[in-house]
């Protein structure tokens, strides 16, 4: 047998194509019956025992030859180097029998690099020295010393050994050299006396190629054919069919939860269970994600699942990574994040839940790579209105293999029912069909109804304090009026200027810096709104209160700079989307848990997801977004489950502007498409179509500046 110096040689010459981090050998010696020959296999696993590739060769003799011992160490050691070189898989870890591979035929001397171990069962002499190691009837046998537990083939020993029999790859092993040398053609390959041809599974072209292999299905073929004709299955159907890891035993393993979960949560978590396509569209806030990660865990504790991946906005992985860690404490999860060379072995890392944004499963997502190829067993998406519209995101998730598709939000569609079509797209997969195409229209509605599950807070929460909405109408300063009237007079010239080339764009620039005006005058910083927050934040900090604040801009002059600034004597702290996700996580910790900030200041984009704060009885919109499901999504971050006194929330509008205007007709939108789906809302810039955008201003569209006006308003 080699030793480690010749192994890593070996390696440094074969230059493997496929590197694949946590790779176990096994290394199999049989002499088969007569003494004349000896057949040698490495099989490579992950550490869960996964088969990854199965190498194997046959040495025989003539007569004229002498028949030389089966230990002799020059024959063992020709055959491993032999086996090495074919790997497609350089090892972390190389394991052997004791009573295979005898103490003799290794080298201890030489300097070695490579962790390997010989494993002596109970009872087995080891005929070398011992480190006094005994795990589960198994000693281990180290060449060199045994690796330090901080290491990786440290880590992926103990991973290796924490199965129920961690020695069981060796069997699979003696089962795929059976089925292989029953092949007449691989024996007629390798009966050169002498010679030792080494066929390597990952090679064969008949396929079919593992992971994406379904055993089941095989296994069934060979079940069906069991009475009558062999089955018409290749060489290599047959070999990853005996090398799968066999299916563990159901156990009975006791599931300690954090807390009891609430009837309808149960019921969610049994509707997750039974259905492998769900869209789970309860309202904002009544846990949808304790309600999945439940669901995974019981999964997994099934053996029914080994891998799931979440896609979420990147604002809420730690959440669901700190949800795991209290509701599914054993299952092992990891945040798909960084550098590009970091993600490569993030994803090749063996975890049972995988959390990762939406834009980073856009960036790494194509049909070759390990994400691409990977048949996962759960796919979820998190907030699925991330994947309303048909772009390289959502068609990257719709990509995935996977078994399971749950779909979570509180809006499944904001604006358009092509929206619903699309979420739905994802959840209706079945793992072999191409991807579903859906319509607005009949079929699509009936679909979703059969695929949907959906609680309203006024029907499960019924203790659940109310949440009071109010308008605040307030009047601009005088001199935020003569820069609000100003810019609007102004604006409107420009735009009549334009003729002809005016557009949609033109139109919501306007819009814009109107609305920014209302919020705060840029020149003299006077504000009707912030003056009027500041004394209600004043009487409720007064009262023990703790406010959210949302806008939907960031600056200094008009959004949250400015409300941090102006109530600055209340120890605020401010979250938008430049806000790291460790940072922001530190943030509402010390919101929730230090008395002195009464404030919170949040943009409505980066803030309106994945919170929970129902530490804040009071939420006020500075600003009105396009969207006013949107804002209760705002609104929700503490009108949730958990909340013991009344909502608040406070929305502002000054009179005789623009946000005056929009708000009356979003009402009307809003009431339309509540007659499609409940809870429904639509989104300002898609849904305003151009006569109501140009009406606001008293402007006539003109006729020949509609082509594409759709895409316009999509864009601005």
């Amino acid at each position: 047998m080699p030793g480690y110096t010749e192994l890593r040689e070996l390696f440094d010459e074969i230059k493997p194509v496929n590197a694949c981090p946590g790779t176990v050998s096994w290394l199999r010696f049989i002499e088969e019956k007569g003494g004349k020959s000896i057949r040698a296999a490495l099989f490579q696993t992950t550490a869960q025992g996964e088969p990854l590739d199965f190498c194997f060769t046959r040495r025989v003799w003539s007569d004229s030859d002498g028949q030389p011992a089966i230990d002799e160490p020059q024959l063992l050691q020709s055959l491993a180097k032999t086996l090495l070189k074919a790997v497609a898989h350089v090892p972390t870890l190389i394991l052997a029998r004791a009573d295979e591979l005898p103490h003799g035929a290794i080298n201890e001397e030489l300097k070695v690099q490579v962790p390997f171990c010989r494993i002596a069962t109970s009872g087995v002499p080891s005929n070398g020295k011992s480190d006094d190691q005994h795990i589960k009837g198994l000693e281990l046998l180290w060449v060199a010393e045994k690796p330090e537990p901080d290491t990786e083939a440290g880590q992926l020993l103990a991973e290796m050994l924490d199965r129920g029999n961690p020695a069981e790859p060796f069997e699979r092993a003696t089962a795929g050299l059976d089925v292989a040398f029953g092949e007449d053609r691989i024996h007629a390959v390798t009966n050169l006396s002498g010679f030792a041809v080494v066929v390597s599974l990952s090679s064969l072209p008949e396929g079919p190629e593992y992971p994406t292999s379904d055993y089941s299905t095989i296994r069934e073929k060979i079940h069906k054919a069991s009475s009558g004709p062999q089955p018409d299955l290749t060489l290599a159907e047959r070999l990853w069919t005996v090398l799968a890891k066999p299916p563990e035993p159901l156990r009975t393993i006791p599931l300690h939860w954090a807390g009891d979960l609430m009837p309808f949560q149960r019921q969610g978590v049994g509707a997750l269970l039974k259905n492998r396509r769900l869209l789970l569209a309860d309202d904002m806030g009544l846990g949808k994600t304790i309600q999945a990660i439940t669901a995974l865990r019981i999964l997994r504790a099934r053996r029914e699942i080994n891998s799931c991946l979440i896609a979420a906005p990147a604002s809420v992985l730690n959440q669901w990574r700190r949800e795991i860690e209290k509701w599914a404490p054993e299952l092992s999860a990891i945040i798909i994040r960084g550098s590009a060379s970091d993600r490569s072995w993030q994803w090749s890392a063996a975890k049972e839940i995988t959390l990762v944004s939406y834009d980073t499963l856009r960036s790494d997502f194509n049909a070759q790579s390990l994400l691409g190829r990977k048949n996962w067993d759960v796919v979820v998406a998190d907030e699925a209105q991330t994947i309303k519209n048909r772009n390289d995101t959502s068609e990257a998730l719709k990509g995935l293999k996977r078994n399971r598709s749950w779909a979570l939000t509180g809006t499944p569609m904001e604006n358009r029912e092509e929206e619903l079509a699309s979420i739905l797209e994802f959840v209706d997969y079945d793992g072999t069909d191409a991807i579903k195409r859906y319509r607005p229209g009949a079929e699509l509605q009936r679909r979703h109804r059969e695929l949907q599950v959906r609680r309203k807070k006024a029907e499960v929460l019924k203790d659940l304090p109310a949440k009071q909405v109010k308008k605040v109408d307030i009047e601009l300063g005088s001199r935020q009026r003569e820069s609000y009237e100003k810019a609007e007079q102004e604006g409107i010239v420009y735009l009549k200027s334009l003729g002809e080339e005016v557009n949609v764009r033109h139109v919501l620039e306007l819009i814009t810096r109107l609305k920014q005006i209302c919020n705060a005058d840029p020149k003299t910083g006077e504000s009707s709104k912030l003056s009027d927050i500041k004394d209600r934040v004043d009487q409720l900090a007064a009262q023990g209160h703790k406010s959210l604040i949302f806008s939907q801009y960031v600056g200094d002059t008009s959004g949250t700079g400015a409300v941090a600034n102006h109530l600055r004597d209340f120890d605020p702290l401010t979250i938008t989307g430049d806000v790291a996700p460790h940072e922001r996580a530190e943030i509402i910790d010390r919101f929730k848990t230090c008395s002195q900030h009464k404030v919170l200041v949040l943009s409505l984009r980066a803030g309106g997801l994945g919170l929970n704060l129902q530490e804040a009885s009071y939420v006020i919109h500075l600003d009105r977004w396009w969207n006013p499901a949107v804002e209760r999504q705002a609104e929700d971050r503490s009108h949730r489950v958990g909340q013991t006194v009344k909502v608040n929330v406070i929305k502002y509008s000054c009179i005789g502007t623009i946000e005056e205007r929009i708000d009356g007709i979003l009402e009307n939108k809003r009431e339309l498409f509540n007659q499609l789906i409940d809870d429904v809302s639509m989104d300002l810039s898609t849904q305003m179509n151009s006569d109501e955008l140009f009406g606001l201003f008293g402007l006539e569209r003109p006729l020949d500046s509609c082509f594409d006006d759709k895409k316009r308003l999509a864009q601005g």
